[in-house]
């Protein structure tokens, strides 16, 4: 039978406008600042520093006001994974609680948010929209949760054994440790005296036990604000930083655990906050290398490099099975529905083996041949039997298939024909953060398949011909970088020849395909490049690569984009990054003192 669905006593209709009254000063601003913190070139200005990769350091600028950040929805469902498993003791109830909460799979997801930078969206964590839908689901889970957690079987495990005794003198007492104890978990800091007779007075005036009574308690906390956002005051006033101030131990506890674990703090991060010692610097280093151990901060790196790499916008790469070009096209590798999540895994992987397995750089990243894929179809495109996962993986022959852009995702297009532009325009404004004029409109049309010319002839002819508006942009700024991974079909798989086809999808021959190009990653470096292997070098070489990456990791981290103020922060970022490991650099995103702080406006 199925669960009887409740309606808390405490009316949908007062939660909902507590929540929506938040949803402004939640909501993030959208400003690039990319600008304000470039630079003109290494030199120093006065207290100003400018860093290889352009960034601007001034310490008298101070870094924005804290926003207030609602849970992602990933952060959601983990915090109520591990709400229940604290609360239950066991976490083998997580699953089979956590089903008797359906309205979960209502929550939206979120979304990356789009900008005129970055057109087809960025980061889910700057996703802060607050919607009726997602106000409704989190009410129906509050119910289900409530109703969950409260059976005759795990009452006694949730609230204690005087729950369900017969002994009638301890029932106060009960209720009021049962709200102090849930209640803590659920704030993520303990609960006053205020808070506490808010939630008795959510019970009930009755101190009979009751299972329902409980359930609408569980229900009203986990729809709180202080649940559903990260919610910081600050503590200590820093005497030489107007308006800034320290965050309180469980303030900088969830933060942490958040940024690294995209969930609430575990028993040892909460009693470290609990007794204040987190606020010491050897107790917080250790708590951060604790947390790094850990696969949750494996899982939400992993989330980071799905964002960055834009992973979820390959499209279905078997849609066009029934067409006879591409069916001609792609012979015995014709897509199952299967190819694409193996081409995500197969570069989601590749990050996490160069960080977490080689303890590699940026520069192993871009270069690395390891060959980290275990699916079956991708080993056939690849040519390469498919990795065990065991010991060290396989390697591509030696600069054949160099560094994390040469997998086959970011070659795959769900088509017979490659798309140069827009790989181009990706490594340009993705992993250089270079600006680029928004185009025409028919520009998002893809040029189509010729039976006389390959794509980049095709390319060339529209973007760089005589006449061509296009020319200014294409010609040194996307088309070249585009190119350089021509020697790659439209499914990831290794050619020296672009096959051609009439319209009817008949083969009517072949024409070697070009990967030399100049990159211009800067634009005055005429540096010319062979292929793949030389583009990768010098994007490694480049300081604006881990410039880039420093900034986009900061967008993912602190939920918003950067300003003029956070320039000294990235700095630390970009060098952490350009001298040591990519795990280093990590690691220097929570150490940075900033990010014990919080500022706020007057």
């Amino acid at each position: 039978m199925a669960p009887r669905i409740r309606t808390l006593r405490t009316p949908r209709l007062a939660l909902a406008p507590l929540l929506l009254a938040v949803a402004t000063s939640a909501t993030l601003a959208c400003t690039d600042g990319v600008d304000e913190l470039a630079g003109a070139g290494p030199d120093s200005v006065g207290t100003e520093t400018v860093s290889p990769g352009g960034i601007v350091c001034n310490p008298a600028d101070r870094p924005a006001e804290g926003r207030l950040k609602r849970l992602t929805t990933t952060q959601y469902r983990n915090t109520l994974r591990d709400l229940v498993a604290a609360s239950t003791g066991d976490v083998t109830q997580v699953d089979a609680t956590l089903g008797n909460a359906p309205s979960l799979s209502l929550v939206p997801v979120d979304v990356r948010e789009k900008t005129t930078d970055d057109i087809h969206g960025s980061y889910r964590r700057l996703d802060q929209t607050l919607q009726e839908s997602r106000v409704g689901a989190y009410y129906q889970v509050g119910v289900e949760l409530g109703h969950a957690l409260t059976t005759a079987t795990l009452l006694p495990k949730v609230v204690g054994t005087c729950a369900t005794d017969a002994n009638t003198a301890n029932d106060a007492a009960c209720i009021d440790a049962f709200v102090r104890t849930f209640g803590a978990r659920a704030y993520r800091r303990p609960l006053t005296d205020d808070e506490v007779t808010f939630y008795r007075n959510v019970y009930g005036s009755s101190t009979a036990q009751s299972a329902e009574a409980y359930a609408d308690v569980i229900g009203v906390m986990v729809n709180a604000p202080q649940f559903l956002y990260l919610v910081e005051h600050g503590t200590t006033p820093l005497a030489d930083e107007p308006n800034t101030f320290l965050l309180g131990p469980y303030e900088l506890a969830s933060r942490l655990s958040y940024q690294l674990w995209d969930s609430m703090p575990d028993e040892a991060l909460f009693a470290a906050a609990a007794d204040g010692s987190l606020l010491k610097d050897d107790v917080y280093a250790r708590e951060v290398e604790r947390m790094f151990a850990s696969p949750r901060t494996k899982a939400t790196l992993g989330e980071f490099f799905r964002d960055w790499t834009k992973a979820d916008d390959l499209g279905t790469l078997d849609g066009r099975n029934a067409d006879p070009t591409f069916r001609s096209f792609a012979g015995e590798n014709l897509p199952t529905p299967t190819l694409r999540e193996e081409m995500i895994q197969d570069a989601v992987g590749t990050a996490d083996w160069v960080v977490w397995g080689m303890k590699g750089s940026l520069a192993d990243l871009l270069t690395t041949p390891a060959n980290v894929n275990r699916g079956a179809e991708l080993a056939r495109i690849y040519g390469q039997a498919p990795w065990n996962g065991v010991g060290e993986p396989p390697a591509f022959a030696v600069g054949s298939r160099p560094g994390l852009f040469t997998r086959a995702m970011f070659l795959s297009t769900g088509s017979a024909t490659t798309r140069p532009i827009m790989k181009g325009v990706y490594l340009r404004k993705v992993i250089l953060c270079d600006k680029l004029d928004l185009p025409p409109q028919a520009a998002f049309t893809a040029p189509d398949l010729r039976p006389d010319m390959t794509t980049r002839e095709v390319v060339e002819q529209l973007t760089e011909g005589q006449g061509s508006s296009c020319a200014g942009c294409h010609a040194k700024q996307i088309n070249p970088l585009g190119f350089a991974t021509e020697g790659f079909d439209a499914l990831g798989r290794a050619r020296k020849e672009q096959r051609l086809f009439d319209e009817k999808g008949n083969p009517v021959g072949a024409k070697p395909v070009r990967t030399d190009t100049v990159p211009y990653i800067d634009m005055a470096d005429a540096t010319p490049s062979s292929g793949p292997q030389d583009l990768m070098a010098q994007l490694a070489k480049s300081p604006k690569t881990a410039s880039c990456l420093a900034r986009n990791y900061f967008r993912f981290t602190a939920g918003r984009w950067e300003e003029k103020g956070d320039g000294c922060s990235l700095q630390k970022l970009e060098g952490a990054l350009r001298t040591g490991p990519i795990r280093d650099f990590l690691k220097a995103s929570v150490l940075d003192p900033r990010f014990r702080q919080r500022v706020f406006t007057p």
